[in-house]
């Protein structure tokens, strides 16, 4: 318990529970508490929260159902009547219905989630890991899906927790100039860090200015943190230390294997970084769930 008290701990660290981007996908997808704009689709979906809530699961789920006869779009009606199904011990059924969930938008975390637990309930667990990791990559920035891959890490006796790589403060002084402290004696190759300050206070001073013409105040950024990290990599890769620092070999190996964008946005991001997770995960859901499956769950 102590093991996994610690990675729950480190877990939490390293993702955001609560970003505005989380706050304005969660606002966007409840509408007012709304399910529809069909009235009586609307009415059949809390006439379905009713009967589920009684244990009443097969008229829950007639309800469900005719509602989304009525409106396609809505998500939690074909979620809840994956949900009853697992209630009445019909993971098939259950399955087939988060699937449809997910087919009405695959960019929201809770059916990958609820899917997991009848594959769990089955000891599917290398199945379950995978929705779950799912779930985690569309929305890493919620505490659900971290809270279910860390329930599979204990039931599976397994370790998940992102490569540690302490990437140094920096503080800005009134001139907008950078402060980092490194060690100019060390061997190791960290001096390669100079690098990033140099980079970040770039951005901050114009170049964001120019990259995000639109926006009009600036923020830390994916092309930003890519950019600075990168150059330490290459920085450290020409000092070609002997005692190479372990972390930035690590940085460098995530580099070349195209997952430092997935570490930036997963293991280190902050409300600025979250911004850009959504156009990321557009183009590169897959760069994202290797990253999880490789470098995160220990196997």
């Amino acid at each position: 318990m102590k093991f996994y008290k610690s990675l729950k701990l480190k877990l939490f660290r390293l993702v955001v529970l609560t970003t505005l981007a989380s706050l304005a996908a969660f606002a966007a997808s409840a509408e007012d508490g709304k399910y529809s704009k069909n009235q009586e689709a609307e009415n059949l979906m809390r006439e379905g929260e009713t009967y589920f809530s009684q244990g009443e699961y097969e008229n829950a789920l007639a309800a469900y159902q005719k509602a989304l006869k009525l409106d396609p779009n809505i998500y939690e009606a074909a979620l809840f009547s994956g949900d009853a199904y697992v209630q009445t011990g019909s993971y098939d059924d259950a399955e087939i219905w988060y699937q449809k969930a997910i087919a009405i938008n695959p960019l929201r975390e809770t059916a990958y989630r609820s899917w997991a637990t009848p594959l769990m309930e089955q000891e599917r667990y290398d199945e379950a890991r995978d929705r779950l990791v799912e779930a985690y990559i569309v929305e890493p920035y919620s505490r659900f899906p971290v809270e279910g891959l860390i329930h599979w890490a204990q039931v599976t006796n397994t370790g998940i927790l992102h490569p540690t790589i302490n990437i140094p403060e920096i503080k800005f002084d009134e001139k907008g100039k950078a402060v980092l402290n490194v060690n100019p004696l060390a061997e190791d190759g960290s001096t390669a860090w100079t690098a990033y300050a140099a980079t970040r206070e770039l951005w901050r001073r114009d170049k964001f200015a120019k990259a995000f013409p639109k926006e009009k105040t600036y923020r830390h950024s994916l092309a930003e943190e890519t950019e600075a990290l990168r150059g330490v990599v290459k920085a450290f890769k020409e000092k070609n230390a002997k005692n190479a620092n372990e972390q930035l070999s690590l940085l460098s190996k995530l580099n070349d294997e195209g997952y430092l964008e997935s570490f930036i946005l997963l293991a280190m991001p902050d409300a600025g970084l979250a911004q850009d997770h959504g156009e990321y995960l557009k183009q590169n859901r897959d760069r994202l769930r290797q990253y999880v499956l490789k470098y995160v769950i220990k196997k």
